[in-house]
């Protein structure tokens, strides 16, 4: 539905399902999250071969697996991150992730060897003295928009770091390292740009700049944590792409009165 003479002043943006930010107009506006928009947008030869290669029905199945592993570990790594921002005592901190992430993983019926799996990946994290980077957290799984150009999405840390000031850090799990040059690392770059993007539209009147963005990947053949990093003109130009691309995304479905 095209609405003619769109007035921009007239949007609301209201809490939705999942807590994830909605737009509303005379109807409620169809806004993408940064994955749908990075999925639409940027086409993956590598996830298409594999897909041919084991079968959808088996590539499905992996995905999901893939996908109960890694809320596992992100409820262990945030409830953990919560609790150390309150207490500052990394033993409470374990302690309270250890009991409190069972409960909401069983709540949540995620299979128990998942579970498991996640709870091994949580060490990694603990174990690697990551957390000491954080010298204040300001938000953990937070809900952001951009009101301008219309996505929205839900990153996992917003945090000022001791060395780069400004930084947000989104965690993801993987079965092996991500390798350099690859869709997945193209993509995760992109992500990095769409979230620095809201935070500094959301926090323009405080001229809050994100010096340091970071995908924080945990996988299951390393110990050692792999940190994707996006700082100076590399953050800048993957802000700047990815507002061509969500661009482009709405303009492909017919929404581009969105756009100013």
């Amino acid at each position: 539905m095209i609405i003619p003479d769109f007035n921009h002043e007239n949007i609301k943006w209201v809490k939705g399902s999942h807590n994830l930010p909605e737009c509303v107009y005379i109807y409620k506006i169809n806004v993408p999250s940064v994955t749908a928009i990075i999925n639409s947008e940027i086409p993956d030869p590598e996830w298409d071969e594999f897909v041919a290669k084991v079968g959808k029905e088996e590539a499905d199945k992996i995905m999901i697996n893939a996908g109960y592993r890694g809320s596992s570990a992100h409820v262990f790594i945030e409830n953990f991150i919560t609790q150390y921002n309150k207490t500052k005592d990394i033993s409470e901190a374990l302690l309270y992730t250890q009991t409190e992430s069972l409960k909401i993983l069983q709540k949540d019926n995620i299979p128990q060897e998942k579970i498991e799996e996640g709870l091994k990946l949580f060490y990694k994290f603990y174990y690697s003295n990551y957390i000491t980077q954080f010298d204040k957290i300001f938000a953990i799984e937070f809900p952001i928009y951009s009101s301008s150009l219309f996505y929205r999405g839900k990153l996992d840390i917003f945090y000022l770091d001791k060395l780069h000031g400004y930084a947000v850090t989104d965690f993801k799990t993987s079965s092996k390292k991500i390798t350099k040059g690859s869709v997945k690392e193209l993509k995760y770059f992109y992500q990095l740009g769409a979230y620095a993007n809201c935070l500094e539209e959301m926090y323009k009147n405080k001229n809050i700049i994100i010096n340091k963005a970071s995908i924080l990947c945990i996988n299951k053949q390393n110990d050692i944590l792999q940190e994707i990093t996006l700082m100076g003109n590399d953050l800048i130009n993957y802000k700047e792409q990815f507002k061509t691309l969500v661009r482009q995304y709405h303009i492909k479905n017919g929404q581009d009165y969105l756009l100013k």
